[in-house]
């Protein structure tokens, strides 16, 4: 006979409530109103790094992998600023830290900066965690020369094969075929990651534009360009993105495109593109910056617990 139990325990599932009010309360002394959409949609982000789930009807929809685009058009309708604690799906993501079906608060606010969101971050994580975050801030270019002791922009792509053999990293089999941000997407997961927010709580930001497809750009003191993202780390644990958001509608569209041919060159579905969301971009959506965060992982720090499922009722395995 299967174990019908959830992996959650009644004192841990009263307690995670228990955070999950302090999360409503933040945003409530805030002003900050909550909202909700679909997590059923006819159309979905084309990120060549995220895997979606949908349907078998014609033409398919799809379970949300984040409620983004729905709230840029209630942002678009004059919603002000806004926030909402949803499921979100994503295909094949199961492990220690990881569940296809997760927990996310996602939240925009007008005329805010990043580094104001940061700050607001920081408050949040506080707030659940009872200690005061404060951290570390680290630029996407000098996590790589810091932590893997290489420039991402140098001119021999060996140069990656090395960090690999230096650091006891697999060399990728294929890895002849790859591309600077295969090596990029390679380095940062298997290399860079063990170190972030070890020491304490760290932001990564300042990331190239193709790393950033929803997020303004500007021009550094280096003279490249760079994207306004930011993700937040603890305890070696990814727990949020978030963007100074892109409100460019052709400019969106031109790296919905470029999303697409990435996509295809790696052999994956191509979703259609969301032009309700693109058409919200030109009705005009207010400058504003936005970030989602996995309530999961960080009630798994509040709560001291190794694995996700701890920390839900039911994961893949027996839901």
């Amino acid at each position: 006979m299967e174990n019908f139990q959830p992996t959650c325990t009644l004192s841990d599932w009263k307690l995670r409530q228990d955070l999950l009010r302090r999360v409503r309360s933040f945003f409530d002394e805030k002003k900050v109103l909550e909202v909700e959409s679909p997590s059923l949609s006819n159309a979905c982000g084309t990120d060549p790094h995220l895997d979606f789930i949908e349907t078998n009807e014609t033409p398919p929809r799809y379970l949300m992998t984040s409620p983004e685009f729905h709230m840029k058009r209630l942002l678009a309708a004059g919603f002000g600023d806004i926030y909402q604690i949803a499921k979100a799906f994503r295909f094949g993501e199961k492990g220690q830290r990881h569940n296809s079906e997760f927990t996310m608060v996602e939240w925009y606010r007008e005329n805010m900066t990043m580094e104001d969101l940061m700050s607001e971050v920081e408050d949040l994580c506080s707030a659940i965690l009872d200690y005061e975050v404060k951290a570390k801030r680290t630029k996407w270019v000098d996590a790589f020369k810091n932590y893997a002791h290489v420039d991402p922009f140098c001119q021999n792509l060996m140069s990656f094969v090395f960090v690999c053999e230096n650091n006891g990293v697999p060399v990728p089999g294929n890895f002849r075929a790859f591309s600077r941000e295969d090596w990029w997407d390679y380095i940062m997961v298997m290399v860079i990651e063990p170190f972030l927010g070890k020491e304490g709580p760290e932001f990564l930001m300042a990331y190239p534009p193709s790393q950033a497809a929803l997020a303004e750009t500007y021009v550094g003191d280096d003279g490249l360009i760079w994207a306004k993202r930011f993700e937040l780390y603890i305890e070696n644990m990814e727990l949020c993105n978030g963007y100074q958001e892109l409100t460019d509608a052709i400019e969106q569209e031109e790296r919905f495109k470029q999303d697409l041919l990435l996509r295809e060159r790696l052999g994956k579905t191509l979703p259609k593109i969301d032009n309700l969301f693109l058409d919200a971009l030109h009705h005009g959506m207010p400058s504003c910056s936005g970030v989602a965060l996995g309530l999961d992982r960080l009630f798994m720090l509040a709560m001291r617990k190794a694995e996700i499922a701890s920390v839900i009722l039911f994961p893949d395995e027996t839901a």
